[in-house]
């Protein structure tokens, strides 16, 4: 099935300085996130904490359960199950003489607040500071790790500077995607994680088919500069690239229409990552060889 038609001549790498421009603006306005915001709102994956799942047997209001909860601890973050009912998950850390009992304790001062017999403790959760803190670790190391595998995959199939220039896709898509958490507030746990590593085989994928005709443009181009290569290598994977990114994000919508707050928060972070990922494969991939050819030329022939 053919979307875009055959023969098709946008060129791409020759607006390349717009993608600059745009790439700059979204890079610089993640980064931003860091001073004004204070960086990403970690889960009690990352952070530890205690996490409470309540219910009740009649309408209440967030604020309600929040300041019943007050004397529990003063970092509280009270949320509602949009499609579940009368469902709160209350998020908060370890007090200081430990989570035994912090179930009954919640259910005390709810029921003093909004009744006898309204409250039901459907599960506690709790992880340790330094659990929390050794999952953080392994997570920055999986990406780290995940991105130097992906560099040497590149290089050897292709060439350094596709490595390279694919990389550097994934880092944009990465940041792209911290900064709309940070930005937002949304909560940063392990399904946010797993997502992120999700979004970094689905880029890499769309990148390594546009090198892949690169590579095979170049054995017969010998006389064509390099930026038509890449334009016609681009041109020609459009349709596949676009038909896989449709058919993903129609999955992915769907899940944020339909889906609980906790597949919502999932589906952000795949929409943002498919998006800018095929955003990166089309306009910054290919440019970015583009420079790097400058230094480290690529053969041809």
């Amino acid at each position: 099935m053919e979307l875009i038609p055959p023969h098709t001549k946008i060129d791409f790498v020759g607006n390349r300085y717009y993608a600059y421009v745009f790439t700059a603006v979204m890079i610089l306005l993640s980064l931003a996130a860091i001073p004004i915001k204070g960086g990403l709102q970690l889960g009690i994956d990352f952070s530890g904490g205690v996490t409470i799942q309540i219910r009740f047997n009649k309408p209440v209001e967030t604020a309600q359960v929040r300041e019943a909860l007050q004397p529990l601890s003063e970092a509280l973050v009270v949320q509602k199950f949009q499609m579940a009912g009368e469902e709160f998950l209350v998020k908060t850390d370890v007090p200081e003489q430990g989570a035994e009992g912090i179930g009954d304790k919640a259910k005390e001062l709810l029921e003093k607040s909004i009744g006898k017999g309204s409250v039901e403790i459907r599960g506690i959760e709790m992880v340790g500071p330094k659990v929390g803190k050794d999952l953080r670790d392994s997570g920055i190391w999986a990406t780290v790790i995940a991105l130097a595998f992906l560099l040497i995959y590149m290089a050897s199939r292709f060439t350094f500077i596709m490595g390279l220039s694919a990389v550097f896709c994934l880092v944009h898509d990465l940041c792209v995607l911290y900064g709309f958490f940070a930005w937002t507030g949304k909560e940063f746990n392990l399904t946010i994680l797993a997502a992120a590593l999700t979004v970094i085989g689905y880029d890499i994928n769309d990148t390594i088919v546009v090198c892949d005709r690169v590579r095979e443009n170049v054995k017969f181009s010998k006389k064509i500069p390099l930026l038509d290569v890449l334009n016609n290598a681009i041109n020609q994977t459009l349709s596949r690239t676009l038909l896989t990114s449709v058919g993903t994000l129609l999955v992915v919508v769907s899940l944020l229409i339909f889906g609980t707050t906790v597949l919502q928060d999932l589906a952000w972070a795949l929409l943002i990552g498919i998006v800018f990922g095929t955003y990166s494969s089309i306009f910054v991939a290919m440019p970015v060889v583009l420079v790097f050819d400058r230094w480290l030329p690529m053969k041809r022939g």
